[in-house]
Parts: structure tokens; C-alpha cells; sequence
């Protein structure tokens, strides 16, 4: 019987980094949410945010979307509606910066 050959076993050092990153990503998040409290400095937190969801949607589209064409357009979508919301929750935490 031949032995099955897994693309888990043989990670490359780019998946490697790019798990390694989303740890980090996600260890941080609460820290600098709650370590950060005026508001100028909380674009940094919000962006890390964003960027970790960013990822765990690639993750999850690479892995149930197996047309490539069809996967870039949603991915093309989802950043374009990330960065909407991140203008507006940097926009709604300049504008009452006193209401939370």
C-alpha cells in the first residue's frame, strides 16, 4: 500500500509564518484594546482586528471555495467592505470620543 503523501505534513515556511502571524495577531488583540485608551491611538488595535478577521476569512475560503476566479472575487469584496467599516469605526470613535 502506498504511503499518502499529506500538504499538512510538508508545510512551507510561508504557511509557517502566516500561522505564526495570526497567533500573534490574536494574542495581542485584548492587550491593546485595553491598553490603549485615547482615542488617537486606537487605530492600531482596530486595524490588528480587522486584520486578524481578514485572515481567518482567507483561511476559511481557501479551504471551502475551490474555484480560485470565484475565491479572489470574494476576497476583492470582503477587503473592500473591511476597509469600509474601518472608516467608520475610526470615524465613530473620533467623532464621540466621550460616549463610551
Amino acid at each position: 500500500m502506498k504511503e499518502r503523501i499529506s500538504g499538512l505534513r510538508n508545510e512551507s515556511s510561508k504557511t509557517k509564518r502566516t500561522g505564526l502571524f495570526k497567533r500573534i495577531t490574536a494574542a495581542f488583540l485584548l492587550p491593546l484594546i485595553i491598553i490603549y485608551k485615547k482615542v488617537s491611538s486606537t487605530f492600531l488595535p482596530n486595524l490588528s482586528v480587522f486584520w486578524h478577521i481578514n485572515e481567518g476569512i482567507e483561511e476559511i475560503m481557501a479551504d471551502h471555495v475551490h474555484q480560485e476566479m470565484t475565491r479572489n472575487l470574494i476576497l476583492v469584496y470582503l477587503r473592500l467592505f473591511l476597509l469600509i467599516v474601518i472608516k467608520d469605526v475610526f470615524l465613530s470613535l473620533v467623532s464621540f470620543p466621550n460616549k463610551s
